[in-house]
């Protein structure tokens, strides 16, 4: 009977203990372009860069949390992100996200975001 009892502690142990698989950053993809709907070249968005149609895509980010973390909590945690866009003669904006409960998000989370227009800025290495 204590083997039992011992395996299925274990067990529990095991399991109460496994990761969840939790949302960072949802796969982003869309195109830059600038206020006359031109696409921008070679435009940094996060990490990635845009490609000669302005498009740019930047995978999901997931991180591992353990469940043993969470058995008190019984939500999911906060996503958040504040990625920047830039590119030398234009104003730096940024996809902004935030969800309260949004980590439980299963694999697979994207947005497709709306195409970003940026704005130049005025008198930018001319002498206008």
């Amino acid at each position: 009977m204590t083997s039992n009892k011992t395996i299925i502690i274990a067990v529990l142990l095991v399991t109460l203990s496994s990761c969840v698989s939790r949302l960072e950053q949802h796969a982003l993809y869309e195109t830059i372009a600038n206020m006359q709907k031109h696409p921008i070249v070679n435009c940094t968005v996060g990490t990635t860069k845009t490609d000669s149609n302005g498009y740019f895509y930047l995978p999901e980010k997931r991180y591992n949390q353990f469940l043993l973390s969470e058995l008190f909590i019984m939500e999911a945690p906060p996503v958040a992100y504040n990625i920047p866009i830039k590119k030398e003669g234009y104003k730096t904006t940024y996809i902004s996200f935030i969800n309260t409960r949004g980590g439980g998000a299963r694999k697979g989370a994207i947005r497709n975001l709306d195409t970003i227009c940026l704005k130049k800025i005025k008198n930018y290495r001319t002498n206008e």
